[in-house]
């Protein structure tokens, strides 16, 4: 159970064990540091706002300005001063996550995209109340952001007859044939559709970056177009080119559009997959529809399933720890991102393992390892998870022990970490960010999460190691010591080794043990971040701060009920005031926010349940400030 620590950068670890294909022959630009600082510029039509002149920064600030000081002050006043604001007390906002001002607005937030470029992490996420399209974040180290202006942004479009002024729906970011940064979606609607269609047929397009931090974007280019029985988002996966040579893009539907054309769609989501043999984009593309190659209405929950469309899919390959030298991948989806998640999971983000191989042609359909999670499939996160009432008096136990329909934090995700952006076929650092929802109504970006997989096809997850760089001294729990305050801020590293005093009933027969966090002095308030070997789960309970239930996922990945526990546990927690993710064994992750932390004193962590035959230590790093410290 000790956490795997990859390193930054890509290394021999990441390749060792790989078949040759799959090691990235690119040779990388040379690195950009972060510029000090960004300046607006402004163009007088706000319906054109997307334009190499433009503000690109918020609505409320594409007028008529004469100069870039102009504009420079609209932002700090209208955008800044005036824009939304975090919804609570100035001590649970978090400094630790990313958290830009415009998710602080009631709004889709997805990462709508993300790549590395040139030693740059951009993040661009959705933020279409207060910015008209995308939001753009850059890191140099995965952990301190800086939000700086220039994104996809609605503009005016025609194309075939189609009208559209709407903001670009989720997408991606990857590199065209001439390795040039291009960020892919549809606009969401539009006025009137393709070929006076319905007027959600609006056909996927890219647009170029123009300067090397990706801040400038140019004209429109359209690949082709997709037209739906009903509107929906069709979010596509990164494009990647396969060791065909040929171009792939994954579409995100349901299945039901050449069947009941109707909701609720019992045969649940489908991946529509397109190719080029030529160019990704240029007067070289030549971009196909091949069908879907993968449907499933299957969720982890037994009683769960999916009667609507995938949503805000990614899928990768060639992930460190592969069995299978690199052929194995990973389709992510948001099962009832958009409603239709029945009994589960409430949009958070889910993954599937599984195998493409090529076809007569091209990639043929998507096969998953059934034998492997829960019939090929689980979760990245179960923050929507709780457990069901009188669970431990029915003997439930693991994954039959959850309920899936609480409101979710970890949602919509994507990857990015590797110079070379076919996250598909190559090595490299798989990073997962994600948008995390708060109670309050505001929104954060996840702490980076370092994708692998075990020999038996499970994901594994780590933060990054690069958070390393904020920690500021170590403080120790053992099994004597009460507790220690490392502040609102603070990294924790417990880990737990047992001795089973019950033959017969083994680790199952253990009490609830682990460590508390936000702890007052009155030691009666708190979060517990524990493991309950009688249920099989990882629980986080805050409610003692008003959280509507305990939140839980599973120790064991598969549907078996005798399936014994190992004999020991990390808990690896970052607790950013009123913001908690959690890694358990690499395997079971958990992120929540805190509903009403009400005192900025509440800060102790402890250990509890320690025994004869449970024993525990912790290592306690308070954290230094990395985001929103103005």
């Amino acid at each position: 159970a000790e956490a795997l620590d990859l390193g930054p950068g890509v290394g021999s670890e990441n390749i060792k064990g790989m078949k040759p294909n799959h090691v990235s022959k690119m040779t990388p630009s040379p690195s950009l540091r972060l510029p000090s600082n960004f300046s607006y510029t402004c163009a007088a039509d706000k319906s054109h706002h997307q334009t190499p002149q433009s503000c690109n920064t918020c609505l409320d600030c594409c007028k008529d300005f004469e100069s870039e000081d102009d504009c420079n002050e609209c932002v700090k006043k209208a955008c800044q001063e005036n824009g939304p604001k975090w919804n609570g007390t100035n001590f649970t906002l978090p400094r630790i996550h990313y958290a830009p001002q415009c998710l602080y607005h009631a709004d889709w937030h997805d990462i709508a995209g993300a790549m590395t470029h040139q030693g740059l992490h951009h993040l661009f996420y959705g933020c279409d109340g207060t910015l008209g399209g995308w939001g753009h974040g850059i890191s140099e180290d995965l952990v301190h952001f800086v939000t700086v202006p220039g994104a996809p942004r609605r503009v005016n479009e025609t194309y075939h007859g189609m009208l559209s002024f709407s903001t670009p729906c989720s997408g991606f970011v990857t590199t065209d044939d001439q390795g040039i940064p291009s960020a892919g979606f549809r606009q969401c609607t539009s006025d009137k559709g393709v070929g006076e269609g319905h007027k959600w047929d609006v056909p996927i397009e890219i647009r170029r970056a123009q300067d090397p931090y990706l801040t400038k974007w140019g004209d429109s280019e359209f690949l082709f177009n997709v037209s739906y029985y009903r509107g929906i988002p069709y979010d596509p996966a990164r494009p990647w080119m396969d060791e065909d040579g040929n171009w792939y893009l994954l579409l995100s539907a349901d299945a039901c559009n050449e069947t009941t054309k109707e909701l609720p769609c019992e045969q649940g989501g489908q991946l529509i997959l397109y190719a080029s043999t030529g160019d990704f984009a240029g007067e070289f593309k030549e971009w196909e529809r091949i069908g879907p190659v993968y449907t499933s209405k299957d969720t982890v929950l037994p009683g769960g399933h999916l009667t609507k469309e995938m949503v805000t899919i990614d899928y990768i390959g060639a992930v460190k720890g592969d069995p299978y030298g690199g052929d194995t991948r990973i389709f992510f989806n948001n099962v009832g991102g958009n409603g239709g998640g029945i009994k589960c999971c409430s949009g958070t983000t889910s993954y599937s393992v599984v195998s493409q191989k090529r076809g007569e042609k091209f990639l043929g359909p998507m096969v998953p390892y059934t034998e492997t999670n829960f019939n090929g499939t689980s979760m990245v996160d179960w923050g929507a998870f709780g457990v069901k009432p009188m669970a431990r008096v029915k003997g439930l136990y693991g994954i039959r022990a959850l309920n899936g329909d609480h409101s979710r934090g970890f949602a919509m995700a994507r990857t990015l970490g590797s110079e070379d952006p076919n996250q598909v076929q190559y090595t490299g650092r798989k990073i997962m960010f994600a948008w995390l929802s708060h109670d309050n109504g505001n929104a954060a970006v996840s702490i980076g999460r370092e994708l692998s997989l075990s020999s038996d096809l499970v994901l594994l997850q780590q933060f990054v190691p690069e958070l390393k760089k904020l920690r500021k001294g170590v403080l120790s729990l053992g099994q004597d010591r009460g507790s220690v305050d490392p502040g609102l801020y603070s990294e924790v590293v417990a880990r737990f080794s047992v001795w089973p005093l019950d033959a017969e009933r083994g680790v199952r027969g253990l009490d609830d043990f682990g460590l508390r966090v936000l702890g007052c002095e009155d030691e009666g308030t708190g979060v517990d971040l524990s493991i309950s070997p009688s249920l099989g789960l990882a629980l986080v309970n805050a409610t003692d701060y008003g959280k509507d239930v305990a939140r839980a996922g599973p120790l064991v990945f598969n549907y078996d009920p005798e399936e014994e526990l190992p004999t020991s546990f990390t808990i690896h927690a970052v607790v950013d005031a009123s913001i908690i993710e959690v890694i358990v064994n690499n395997q079971t992750a958990i992120a929540m926010s805190v509903t009403n932390l009400s005192s900025e004193a509440c800060t102790k962590v402890s250990l509890f349940g320690l025994s004869p035959a449970v024993t525990g230590f912790a290592e306690v790093y308070p954290l230094k400030m990395a985001n929103q410290m103005q």
